[in-house]
This record gives structure tokens, C-alpha cells and sequence, in this order.
């Protein structure tokens, strides 16, 4: 019920072979200017990466001045992306007067037009890159289908620390507007904060939560565009919903909000979802972001207003997901999170739940 990584270097190898086809030379020439700032503050000695895929090259390294500016001259001509992540002093979350040092992160699309001289600002955040539990595959639109069948969805979780994790006592919440707004919050089994370690996640490793655990290929016609969730590590189960689907065999997340009598269900085209290390469970004033371990906001609107604080997602994953079309959304890489989900998500054709790859 564990994948490892044994197909990535089938996938350096293939993406080496993509970028052999890109051309190394260029006709015209973009000059870059940056100026990275956190909030208000232009952040010193930050380290910048740009990177093209329309030509065979080299990424493009350099340091922010005093004054938070990089430049980067005679660049080929193409779409950038920008990724920046780096130590800065910044004022504490909990105290107004103090400072912190931590690690921020950000990364954008760099589309310069037709002008050969380019100019932006790039805004980082606290970092959400530390290792650890994330949210590595979203599957929510449903399978093909005419009468409304989305009841598959599944949520897979990728430990991309060195460590074995525990999830013991962790929170998985559908979210409203705001972290303030908890719509949905179950709980994994066990005493968080290593109260019980029951339920380890060993390094590189995914876990498969599903809404029901049954093979849901035999519920609906067509039935190979669906899933087979039979042997997903745990299911969603609300005491207080009598007609919810429970698989003996699977360990179960139990509905923590009072008189909320559903399953866990989140929508197919636009959501947001969030995994929390259970140090905050009451749900009524919101979670914590600083128990927050992983959040993804999808849509499959490129227009749709932000409904997450940016602290831990400032991105949407899923623009162009299509509804009942057994698509899935996947990070570009297990543990690649820059708290942008634009830029760590993709959608796949079909969903790949953990325990099949083996």
C-alpha cells in the first residue's frame, strides 16, 4: 500500500529527451529586471532562478542587491519562470515588536509580450516548503458519467521528508472563505503531536484517504474511467450520516463538527482542502496556520476570486479541469511545493491512487 520512487529516473530521463528538442539558439534578446519583496520589505541577497523551457539552456542564477533588485541581461528571448527561495529577517507573527528569521519562498510565470525589456515584482511568503506531509493528488471531478456520480474522490498524501511521519491524530478540513471558515474536519485515528504513533509514513512514501474505500469501477457504466478504492490506507466515515459506506478493513477519519451530517465531499471543479498537524481542533474560531502542514485551493476557473490566505497557498490548481471527465490534479514532482498551487499542479488524464504504483 506503499509507491516509492522507482519511476523517477524514468522521468529524468524522459524530460532530459523533451529538452533535447528545444532549440539553443535565438534570434532576439530580453533584458529582466525583479524586485522580490516580502509584503513591504525588499528582501537583500535573495537568491533568483529563472528557467525557460523554450530553449535547451541552462537555468539563469543571480542575488538580489540592496534594494531587493535583480537583473538578468541578454536573455534569450522566451517565457520565464521565476523561482526564489532564501532566508530573510522579517517581523513575528506573534509579536509586533520582535523579528524572525525564516525562510521564504515564491515563484511566478515571467510573459514579457512583445517588449524586450521586462520589469515585475515578486512577492514572497513563509516558506511551505519545509518537508513533511503533503497533498500529492487531488481527484474530485468524478469519473464520466450523466447522473451526477462523484463519490470516488480521493486525496493522496506524500511524505517527502527523511523521517517517518505520523498521522495520528492529524486533521484533513474542506475549507470556506478563510482559514477562519471550516466547512468539513475529520480526524486521523490516534493522539496527534506524537500522542500515539500508530499510523508512520515512512520517507517517500504516499497514503490513499478515500471518501468511500470500495472499488467504485463496479458502481457506475464505463466503470474502468473510476477507481478502484478497495485498498486505500483510510476512509472518511461520519457516525452521524447512517447511509455512509464503512470498509472494515480500512482505518477510518471520524467527523469532529457537531451536528455535520455528511461524508466528506469537496466539489469537483473548485475547493479548497487542507491537512493539519491536530494541535488546533477547535474548528469553530478556524485553524491555526501554524498547524497548518499542507493547503491546496483548486478551481477550474482562471478568474475565480482567491479564497485562501495566501500564507498557505497563493495559487489555484485545476484551471481547465473538466467535470466528469475522470481528470485528476498531481504535483509536477512528489514534495515540490512552493505554496503556489498554479505551479506545483498538473492535471492528468486519470487518477493514479498510490497503492498502484508498487
Amino acid at each position: 500500500m506503499v509507491k516509492k520512487l522507482i519511476y523517477l529516473s524514468f522521468i529524468a530521463i524522459f524530460l532530459t529527451g523533451c529538452f533535447k528538442d528545444q532549440p539553443s539558439l535565438h534570434d532576439r534578446e530580453l533584458s529582466i529586471e525583479l524586485f522580490v519583496k516580502y509584503e513591504d520589505q525588499a528582501l537583500k541577497n535573495m537568491p533568483v532562478t529563472l528557467r525557460t523551457n523554450d530553449y535547451n539552456l541552462s537555468a539563469y542564477k543571480d542575488t538580489t542587491d540592496s534594494s531587493g533588485l535583480v537583473k538578468f541581461e541578454n536573455l534569450p528571448f522566451a517565457e520565464y519562470s521565476v523561482d526564489i527561495q532564501g532566508e530573510a529577517t522579517i517581523q513575528s507573527y506573534l509579536d509586533s515588536t520582535a523579528l524572525d528569521t525564516v525562510m521564504v519562498t515564491a515563484s511566478k510565470i515571467l510573459s514579457p509580450g512583445s517588449n524586450e525589456f521586462f520589469q515585475d515584482t515578486v512577492y514572497a511568503i513563509v516558506s511551505g516548503t519545509s518537508p513533511g506531509i503533503k497533498i500529492n493528488e487531488l481527484y474530485t471531478c468524478g469519473p464520466p458519467n450523466k447522473f451526477f456520480y462523484f463519490y470516488d474522490q480521493f486525496f493522496e498524501l506524500y511524505n517527502s521528508s527523511e523521517d517517518t511521519v505520523y498521522l495520528d491524530g492529524m486533521v484533513f478540513c474542506r475549507m470556506g472563505t478563510w482559514l477562519e471558515n471550516v466547512t468539513y474536519i475529520f480526524q486521523f485515528p490516534g493522539e496527534p503531536m506524537g500522542g500515539t504513533q500508530d499510523y508512520p509514513v515512512p520517507p517517500d512514501s504516499f497514503v490513499v484517504v478515500a471518501q468511500d474505500a470500495f472499488n467504485h469501477k463496479d458502481e457506475i457504466f464505463n466503470g474502468e474511467k473510476s477507481v478502484d478504492l478497495s485498498n486505500a490506507d483510510f476512509e472518511f466515515r461520519n457516525s452521524l450520516d447512517y447511509g455512509d459506506y464503512d470498509n472494515p478493513d480500512v482505518p477510518n477519519l471520524e467527523n469532529l463538527e457537531e451536528g455535520h451530517t455528511l461524508d466528506f465531499m469537496v466539489g469537483v471543479t473548485g475547493d479548497i482542502i487542507l491537512i493539519a498537524d491536530g494541535s488546533d481542533v477547535n474548528y469553530v474560531d478556524g485553524i491555526d496556520p501554524e498547524s497548518v502542514l499542507d493547503c491546496v485551493e483548486y478551481s477550474s476557473s482562471s478568474t475565480h476570486e482567491k479564497d485562501i490566505e495566501d500564507i498557505v497557498d497563493r495559487g489555484f490548481a485545476g484551471v481547465g479541469l473538466i467535470k466528469y471527465s475522470g481528470q485528476s490534479l498531481e504535483r509536477i514532482s512528489p514534495g515540490f511545493d512552493t505554496n503556489n498551487s498554479t505551479v506545483d499542479f498538473e492535471i492528468i488524464e486519470s487518477p493514479t491512487p498510490g497503492y498502484q504504483h508498487e
